[in-house]
């Protein structure tokens, strides 16, 4: 018997630990002016995960404005062509909803999410979490419906003017589109989205400063 639990608990910890190696098995795909963008293989989708990383001009209040404001994702947010604030359940949770023009030959994408934030006034952090409901609603004649998306944003304070952000998305984007071509874009998508996102923080905090 104690030969049995043994076995079961090396077992147990090979898979835990080879779990663990999976999680965190990210590869460098372009790390240029302060921001590194990795891929990795994802549990969830032939379409890999992505993880951007970068310190931004100004303090995560500004951030939470520019990321709670939903109608203006357009400006600075890659391919996207609408976001619309469906509802407002409280003063940290929102539903919203947003399309995305998609690289040829797939068509173009939208999605339902529900986006909750958290802030610790304390150590000056900021937690953001947006998961997609495909169900929210029923779908729109030509778009295809994300089904599943996950994106995950933690925001520390380094200085009183500087933060550090990690995003991570996890996608689905549905469809027939072959994951190789929709990975093409996996690197030019979130370059674009945060140096946008970079210079519009700049921007809010020169302002800020005056």
């Amino acid at each position: 018997m104690k030969l049995i639990r043994l076995i079961f608990l090396l077992l147990l910890i090979v898979v835990l630990g080879l779990s663990a190696t999976g999680q965190n098995n990210w590869t460098v795909k372009k790390d240029k002016e302060g921001i590194r963008i990795s891929t990795r293989q994802s549990d969830h989708s032939k379409f890999n995960d992505i993880k951007v990383e970068a310190d931004l001009p100004g303090n995560i209040y500004q951030l939470a404005n520019i990321l709670t404001d939903i109608a203006s994702y357009p400006q600075w947010s890659y391919s996207t062509k609408t976001a619309v604030l469906i509802k407002k359940e409280n003063p940290n949770k929102y539903i919203y909803y947003s399309n995305y023009s998609a690289p040829w030959p797939a068509s173009d994408r939208d999605l339902y999410s529900i986006m909750e934030t958290r802030i610790d006034t304390l150590v000056h952090s900021l937690k953001i979490i947006a998961n997609g409901k495909s169900n929210y609603r029923p779908e729109n004649n030509g778009m295809v419906r994300i089904p599943y998306s996950k994106s995950d944003w933690e925001i520390t304070t380094l200085t009183p003017n500087t933060i550090h952000l990690i995003f991570v998305l996890e996608l689905d984007p549905g469809g027939s589109v072959p994951a190789w071509i929709l990975n093409l874009f996996s690197t030019k998508g979130p370059w674009v989205t945060f140096e946008n996102l970079k210079h519009k923080m700049a921007v809010l905090n020169h302002i800020a400063q005056k």
